[in-house]
Parts: structure tokens; sequence; C-alpha cells
């Protein structure tokens, strides 16, 4: 056992030279994907980069008279640490136990032993089993075409002795006369610490004071607060005569002089910033009460309720920090990659909030802050009208995507200006909604969003009404070079491929796929493609009879299902279904993990006639199912429905360009 120190700093198989128990007054383990995701991610991209050690954080520990130590703190991280270890094969045996848990106990008992425990559906333990899974199957590196996951040996056993030797977490034994229930309180209710992105507000602040400009101090502190609510729309932020000055009469408008890329943008924008220092009183932060008796209010009228959003807060798609670092890239990366010594050595500044003060140390220099300000609102309204949010929601299937402008409606009986909001485009609403929310279930994690980065480009780079009137073929364009990028490999696989096919396939693929199914039938026009092969045309135009013209949504599905099941090719090798076609993109589904652990078992025709009545399903699995209903589902289903994807996927420009 380690000699205790009040806080010690520990590699992971230090710290597991240690025994500890989670008691019974902590919560159960809670990380889901997002969470596990993102930190084998970055355990990964510090590993490639070199780096001695990656800080997962502190763990706060009291230790028992038997020696045990009792988790305090952080019995989250321990957890998925034990997770890894156990899965990764790190032979340093069970060293955390459970309070009153036996079947959580018996689970790592037997998967530190190299047993991978059963009883998938027991709810005790079901959440672990979830864990593993997303543990082996996250993409480590987004940014490689080629999927790179836990299942390959070789990355297996790297990852396993950088986690072993080079992973670090903060240890922190409590005095033995801690009141623990006490503590634990504090410690559930305490305030937060200073964010990074507080700290750089503070910066910059500062750097106004130097550059003489502190008068617009308090303008500018209420900008940054403002766009930081990434929750609520910019506009309804600021109180009408500040409004007004920011977003014209109507708020149709970005009400500042000049590009936002220009060297002396806040230099330009000093008249605006004049007339806002007007509206000092204006400036301040509003209170609750104050937005509701203001005749500026946000309820949608009747006319519009159905293309607005009935919600007071919306879900963005990235958070405060990432969407500043995505300003840093957008006007400061010339400035990021001269940084480096070596020109080879050069990168783009990355679009993980872990880096936000490195980067920002980084290009200060080259910050003005009057600039910095500015870019920032300007981007705001950028993002807030042209780029998707949900309603806020726990349940993934009642996701609705919303993309919305705001506008003055006038009621000249009661003399009253109502700020309400209303679809940013006419007819290519629909279509625009798709793409942008396409993108971003394929895409979710947060430092990986690239294609968010060309987006805000776009308008910083060129003129806004230009950009808004080619804005969804642009967004065509986009997806193709996505597709480009991460799927071209899988057009033209003959044979079994298991780094390429099967539950290797990159996810978006299918949604990519999904969309091109929609917008054909969505333009409700005959496919024709330049092509002599009328046979084909003809079998894809009876799968496109298939799709309901009811409306689907994009969501979060992340699990890949083989629709003819694995098993029943075990089972029935005369139906002459070989590794190829199991694994085809004819024979996969994108679903949810919850709905891919109620189908396993299915055959096709029992999952075909689970969702008969379903009408909002994806586009290929309508057609799927479909099939199975009319025809069953074999192998010549199976190639004949591969056909049709490749043909599709092979005229991906005609369809999407012309």
């Amino acid at each position: 056992m380690n000699i205790v120190k009040d806080a010690e700093v520990l590699n992971v198989e230090n710290l597991f030279k240690d025994k500890y128990i989670i008691p019974l007054y902590q919560r159960n383990f809670a990380w889901r994907e997002e969470q596990i995701s993102r930190l084998l991610q970055d355990i990964y991209e510090s590993m490639c980069s070199g780096d001695e050690h990656f800080y997962l954080g502190s763990l706060i520990v009291l230790q028992r008279s038997n020696g045990e130590m009792e988790v305090i703190d952080g019995q989250q991280r321990l957890t998925m640490l034990s997770i890894l270890s156990g899965i990764l094969n790190m032979g340093m045996g069970l060293s955390l136990r459970y309070d009153s848990r036996p079947e959580v106990e018996e689970f790592f008992r037997l998967l530190h032993s190299g047993v991978m425990p059963k009883n998938r559906k027991e709810t005790s333990i079901s959440h672990f089993f979830e864990a593993i899974d997303l543990a082996l199957s996250t993409q480590l590196d987004v940014e490689k075409s080629e999927p790179i996951t836990l299942k390959a040996e070789s990355v297996k056993i790297m990852m396993a002795d950088y986690i072993k030797h080079h992973v670090c977490v903060v240890r922190e034994i409590m005095p033995s006369d801690t009141d623990v229930a006490a503590y634990f309180e504090i410690m559930n209710n305490r305030g937060e610490q200073l964010q990074e992105h507080e700290i750089i507000k503070g910066l910059l602040l500062g750097k106004l004071h130097e550059d003489g400009h502190d008068s617009y101090s308090q303008i500018c502190s209420k900008i940054w607060d403002s766009c930081s609510q990434m929750g609520i729309r910019i506009q309804k932020s600021f109180a009408p005569t500040t409004g007004k000055i920011l977003f014209g009469e109507d708020y149709s408008i970005i009400g500042l002089d000049g590009k936002s890329n220009d060297i002396n943008f806040g230099i330009h924008n000093i008249p605006v910033l004049n007339q806002l220092k007007v509206q000092s009183e204006d400036v301040k932060t509003l209170t609750l009460e104050e937005i509701v008796e203001h005749y500026i209010n946000t309820d949608d009228s009747a006319e519009v309720k159905n293309n607005s959003s009935d919600y007071s807060t919306e879900e963005s798609i990235i958070d405060f920090p990432n969407f500043l670092m995505h300003i840093f890239r957008l006007y400061y990366n010339p400035s990021y990659r001269n940084s480096f010594q070596k020109r080879e050595d050069a990168k783009d500044i990355p679009l993980s909030e872990k880096y936000l003060l490195r980067v920002y140390n980084t290009i200060k220099y080259e910050i003005k802050p009057l600039d910095f300000f500015l870019r920032l609102l300007y981007c705001r309204v950028i993002f807030d009208k042209y780029v998707v949010k949900s309603n806020v929601t726990d349940d993934d299937e009642k996701r609705e995507w919303v993309l919305l402008k705001p506008y003055i409606y006038e009621d000249t009986k009661r003399n009253t200006r109502t700020l309400r909001f209303k679809p940013t485009f006419d007819d290519q609403q629909n279509a625009v909604i798709h793409s942008l929310s396409c993108l971003q279930v394929s895409f979710r994690a947060k430092p990986y969003k690239n294609f968010l980065q060309t987006i805000l480009s776009w308008f910083v780079l060129e003129d806004v009404a230009y950009v808004e009137n080619t804005y969804l073929k642009r967004l065509h364009r986009l997806m193709l070079d996505e597709f480009n990028r991460t799927s071209t490999c899988y057009i033209g696989l003959t044979e079994y491929d298991e780094k390429r096919q099967g539950t290797s396939v990159n996810h978006y693929l299918f949604n990519f796929t999904d969309y091109l199914y929609w917008w054909i039938k969505y333009n409700n026009k005959p496919l024709y493609c330049g092509i002599s092969d009328s046979y084909l045309t003809n079998i894809v135009q009876k799968e496109l009879e298939l799709i309901s013209k009811n409306e689907f949504r994009f969501l979060n599905r992340n699990s890949i299902e083989h629709h003819y099941p694995q098993k029943r090719r075990d089972e029935l090798d005369s139906e002459g279904v070989n590794d190829f076609d199991l694994n085809c993109l004819g024979n996969l589904i994108l679903i949810s993990k919850s709905v891919n652990s109620r189908l396993s078992d299915k055959n096709p025709l029992d999952k075909a006639a689970l969702y008969s009545d379903k009408t909002d399903l994806p586009p290929t699995r309508q057609i799927i199912y479909s099939i199975t209903r009319n025809e069953g589902w074999g192998k010549q289903q199976i190639l004949t429905h591969f056909k049709c994807v490749e043909f599709i996927l092979a005229h991906r420009e005609q369809i999407l360009l012309s």
C-alpha cells in the first residue's frame, strides 16, 4: 500500500496499487457516449502527440481503518479507468469494489479476471456493458477515414501502455476525522471554479484598458456575457434600444460596419460603440422580471408557431468554450501556425476547448480586444441564424431541429413591437435543416466539428447575402467533401474487409445515404443520372417508392445493426449468406443502442413487423423493412439493395448538384 500523503500525482499503475470502495451514498456510474468517447479521443491524441503526462483530474478519498480508500469525489473517472483496465488487459488486478452491490462487484471481478461478464440486461450492471461497447467502438481519430478503435490489437496495446504509465490523477486524502456526509454535501453543492473562458474575458478587458478603450468595457462585457449564453438567442439578451443599434429596426441585420476580418474592425465601429455607450442603462444585464415586463417579448404568434421554437431555451450543438475556439481559428489561425519554429510542424488551431488558454497565450499579441468582442458578436449572430439548434430534451426520439431568424412583429392596435422568430429560409428551409442535422449527428464530438468551421468561414470571408442565396448548394458541396474525405473507400468493395465493413463503417456514410434517398424523394423527380443502366435505375426507383412521404429527422443514432443477424448466418449456412453479404452496406442499419439491444435476438421478419406502423424511420430503414415484409430478407435482397445504395452513392454529385 502507498504511503499516505495529503495530495499526490499518481499514474494509473500506481493509483491502483491501493484498494478503493465506492460507498453506498454515491450515485451509480453515469458516463455515457459523450464523456467516454471524448476521454478516449483525448488520451489517444495526447499519446500520438508524445505528451509525457495526460492529467485526468482529481480524486478525493478518505482512508478507512482497513486501508481501503473510500471515494468521496471522482468515482466516475475512477470507475471508467477500472473498466479500461479490464478490457485492455492491463494486468493490474481488481482495485475497485462497490459497497453492498454484489452484482456490480461480480461484474468487475469477472472483467478483471479476463472473462467478459454476462447478464447484459441486468439493470444494475447494464450501463457498464454500454460503457464497454462505447469504449471499444469509439473512433479514436475522427480525422482519419480508416477506423481506429480499441478493437485493433496494436491500438489496444499502445493505449493500455499509455494509460497505465502516462495518464495521471491528482489524489487527495482527507483527514481521518473528516465528516464525510457533510463534506460530500459540500462537494455536491460547491460553486463552480473560475473557468478558462472567464479568465480570457478578464484578460481581454484588461487589454481594453491598456489600449485606452476602457470606456467600452461595460459594453464589451455585456457582449461577451450575452454570447456565452449559447442556449438563448443573442437578440433576446439585449434591451430594445441597444438591440436596434446592433440589429436594426426590424432585427434583420448586423449593425456593424465593414467586414469582420478587417484589420481594424473594432476601430471602424467606434461610432457604433459610442451609440451603445449612450444607452449605458440598457447595456446592463436584464433581469427575468425586466425581460417579462419589457415591450420586447419572446412569445410565438399562432402564424409561426409550427415553424418556431416553443422553448425559452434551446440546445446549441456546441458550448461557449468550443465557440471561442472556432473564433480563434477563424481569425487568428495564420498567427498560430507561424508560432511553430518549423514550417512542417505547423498545425491549425484545434477546436477542443481544453486548449483554450494555451491557444490564447500563443496568439494574444495578435488580438485587439475591440476586434475580438465585435467578431464574437458577429459570429454569434451568424451562428444563431444559419446553424441548427434543437429543443432541450433527454429523449433523443423527441429531438426537433430548428433554424430561425428574428423579426419584429408590430401590433398597431396595441402599439407594441414583439421580438419573434420565424424560419430562416422559405422554400429551402426543410432541406437546409436536413443537411445541417445530417452533419451534426454524424460529427457529434465538439472538438471535431470542422463542418461548422467551414460554414462560419463562408460568412466571414464573403458577402452574407450571397452566402445565404447559395447556402443549400454550399451545404451539399460540403456534404460531398465530407463523403470524399471519409467514405469513398466503401464504393466498389467486392470482398469482405473487416476494417471497412460491418461495425467499422463510418456513421456518416449511413446518414449521407439517407440524405441522398430523402433528397431525391423530396424533389419528387424521376431518378436520372445520365447513365445507360436503365435496369438498375428502375430498381432504385422502386426502392424510392417504398419511402413514406412523412418527414423523418436525423437523430443521434450510433449503433450499427446487421438486419440479417450474424447469429442467423452461423445457424443457417444453407442460405448462402457469406461474410461480405452479412457486412456490406445492403445489410446494415444505423440505429440507437437501445433499439439495437431490443432487436439483436430477432429475425428480419420480426424486426420489420415491429416497425410496420412507423412512418418516420430513415429512408434506408423504411426500404429494408418494406422489402423484408414483402419478400423476406436473404442473400438476394441484401445484394440487390447493396447495388442500389452503391448506385446512389456513385452518382451523389449529379443528385445533389444538378
